[in-house]
C-alpha cells in the first residue's frame, strides 16, 4: 500500500508546528522577561547595605556592622544610623558596657514600658493609669534601671521619654531579636 502525500494534511501539520514552535518562543521570551525583572529586582532591593560594607574594605579589613533608621514614633521623627568596625565590637569592655544596657532591657515590665514611650512621653501616673505598672515604687524602679542604662530621660516636669539617640538602636535590637 503506498501512500500519496495529502497537500491538505501536510499544510495543517505545518501550520501545527509552526504554532507550537510560535508558543514555545513566545514562552521562552516570557521567562526572559520574568527572569530578567526577577534579576533587577534583586539588584535593587538586595544586599545594597552589604555592598555598600564591601567597598569599605580597606578602611575596615575586618569589616564592620552597621544598623540605621527611619521612623515616626515618640510624637517625633527620627532618622539615625551607626557604624562600628568588628576590633571596636570584639573589644571587652565594648562587651561589658553593652550587656549592662542589654540587661537593663531584659525585663517584661521595662519592655511594656519602653513600648509605651515609643507611643509617647508619659509620667508614672500614666504608667499606673494604663496598668503598666501595679505602684510608683515599682515604676520608678524600672524607670531607675532604664535611665541609668541611658535608654530613658526625664524632663524637668516628671515626664519621661525614650531618649532620641536611643529609638532606632532600641529598635534594631528588636528586629535582630527575631528568628531569621
Amino acid at each position: 500500500m503506498s501512500s500519496t502525500p495529502d497537500p491538505q494534511r501536510d499544510t495543517e501539520s505545518s501550520k501545527q508546528q509552526a504554532s507550537a514552535e510560535e508558543r514555545f518562543a513566545a514562552l521562552e521570551a516570557r521567562v526572559e522577561a520574568l527572569e530578567n525583572a526577577a534579576s533587577k529586582t534583586s539588584e535593587a532591593n538586595g544586599f545594597w547595605v552589604v555592598d555598600a560594607l564591601h567597598n569599605q574594605r580597606e578602611q575596615m579589613p575586618e569589616g564592620s556592622v552597621i544598623f540605621g533608621g527611619d521612623v515616626d514614633a515618640a510624637g517625633g521623627s527620627y532618622s539615625y544610623q551607626w557604624q562600628r568596625p568588628l576590633e571596636v565590637l570584639t573589644d571587652p569592655d565594648m562587651w561589658t558596657d553593652s550587656f549592662e544596657r542589654l540587661f537593663a532591657l531584659a525585663h517584661p515590665v521595662r519592655g511594656a514600658i519602653l513600648r509605651r514611650l515609643l507611643q509617647s512621653s508619659a509620667q508614672v501616673s500614666d504608667f499606673i493609669e494604663e496598668e503598666l505598672v501595679t505602684s510608683t515604687s515599682t515604676a520608678y524602679h524600672h524607670l531607675s534601671a532604664l535611665s541609668q542604662a541611658g535608654w530613658i530621660k526625664k524632663s524637668g516636669s516628671g515626664t519621661y521619654e525614650i531618649a532620641p539617640t536611643r529609638i532606632i538602636p532600641l529598635l534594631t535590637i528588636i528586629s535582630a531579636s527575631e528568628d531569621h
